[in-house]
């Protein structure tokens, strides 16, 4: 697997491996261990999920070409087991920021294919573009 495309090294808030370790936190919360932080598991679900949610947004209004394509119904806290997983498994990457690996994990467990109906082909994108523009928020 080519990371390099994917993954940035960067100024960035939050690296690899402080996401791994604030993820850690939340499995551990959600199997009963009552000394988690639960500071860490709510940044580390909230990272994920406005990650998601950032990037469905964009691929939905044509800005950018679709990176992953989440199915309906997966939970953040799947995406968290997923993250974990591929963090855990590429530690020589864990130095780059924190949003490019959420990005390539995604992109390995959910990668884009006409069967997941991943909305950016297109004779859709102009419909959607109108479906969707009130739900978009511009920085």
């Amino acid at each position: 697997m080519n990371l390099t495309t994917l993954v940035y090294a960067a100024d960035s808030y939050l690296d690899g491996d402080q996401l791994l370790g604030k993820c850690k936190e939340a499995i551990k919360g959600s199997n009963g261990d009552a000394n988690y932080n639960s500071s860490d598991t709510n940044l580390c679900f909230g990272y994920l999920q406005s990650a998601a949610d950032t990037h469905h947004a964009y691929s939905i209004s044509g800005l950018v070409e679709p990176i992953f394509c989440r199915p309906e119904g997966v939970s953040v806290g799947k995406l968290v087991l997923i993250v974990v997983e591929f963090l855990e498994s590429h530690p020589d990457v864990l130095h780059n920021a924190a949003g490019g690996l959420v990005s390539a994990a995604l992109r390995e467990a959910f990668p884009c294919s006409v069967s997941l109906e991943c909305p950016i082909f297109p004779e859709e994108q102009d419909q959607l573009k109108e479906q969707e523009q009130s739900d978009l928020i511009y920085l």
